[in-house]
């Protein structure tokens, strides 16, 4: 069963879901310019999204049962108690995310309800048009950010709120992307999504949309000079990805390597931005304040 549970948790993906509250903490140090601070409240954070993602999962194979390999992962047996121990999780998140203030835990409760929402067999949210990929732009987007960002115990800044949203919009990309191979099986369980009303081709074009919208709002604040300027040069990578959608869209089926390709891709620009945005905080700001690099 142990074995079992953890192959349904997906460890693969466990790297990507704790990059979100870390930059949401890194976002706040940035916007503050602040040396690094709470760091005890973002180690609660992180092991307590590993609990949300692991309690997500289990839900999520309780409700689908894959007989199939699945994005970062492989079809695993599902034990009977895998709803419970999804429960376990999700709870236990809450609570060890209230070590680290009363809007960490609002942000680990709120991710948990979707968590609910989306697997749960009464509403079953994830076979939504719409449900499903708001709920991962909501528990991913905003609300994982939000958990770091409060880590740090700093107030939102209007240049934080104009920002906020960024992070949900680009996640739509990753979302409908990984839905593109999942038509027969989403089919087969009853759902409406998007692969199953249009087509994988349909998947990949709102992925390409969201990833456009996301890149010109993120261009569009590094011009105006609310996200470092630097981050403009990342632009070319995240041209690459969508060209990349572009071109998988044209083919007349994906597979869960693709996709997978698809969101690695994503995840390296999005790395490859936050390192120029690193750059800008440590050596060029203190440049343009003549002060010496990294002070």
């Amino acid at each position: 069963m142990i074995l079992a549970l953890w192959s349904l948790s997906r460890p693969r993906m466990l790297p990507f879901v704790l990059l979100l509250p870390l930059l949401g903490a890194g976002w706040a140090h940035w916007e503050h310019r602040l040396d690094l601070v709470g760091v005890p409240r973002l180690g609660a954070v992180l092991v307590a999204w590993t609990l949300l993602h692991a309690g997500t999962l289990w839900w999520n194979a309780a409700l689908d049962r894959d007989g199939a390999d699945v994005l970062f992962g492989r079809a695993a047996p599902v034990p009977a108690t895998t709803a419970r121990a999804g429960v376990g999780a999700l709870l236990l998140a809450v609570g060890l995310a209230a070590m680290a203030g009363p809007l960490a835990a609002a942000a680990a409760g709120g991710a948990a309800l979707l968590s609910l929402l989306y697997s749960h067999p009464a509403t079953a949210w994830k076979g939504h048009p719409l449900a499903g990929p708001l709920v991962n732009a909501a528990g991913y987007g905003l609300l994982s950010p939000l958990a770091g960002w409060a880590t740090v115990q700093v107030p939102a800044t209007p240049v934080a709120l104009s920002a906020w949203p960024l992070l949900a919009v680009g996640l739509l990309a990753p979302t409908f992307a990984a839905q593109a191979f999942q038509g027969p099986e989403d089919a087969a369980r009853g759902y409406r999504t998007l692969v199953v009303t249009h087509g994988p081709a349909a998947c990949l074009r709102a992925a390409r949309a969201s990833l456009l919208l996301a890149l010109a709002w993120g261009c569009g604040l590094a011009a105006l000079g609310p996200v470092p300027r630097l981050c403009l040069l990342g632009a070319p990578a995240w041209l690459l990805v969508v060209r990349g959608l572009a071109r998988r869209g044209r083919e007349a089926s994906v597979g869960p390597g693709v996709a997978q390709v698809l969101v690695l891709r994503m995840v390296a620009a999005t790395a490859f931005t936050v390192l120029l945005a690193w750059l800008d905080l440590v050596w060029l700001a203190p440049a343009r304040a003549g002060q010496a690099p990294g002070g």
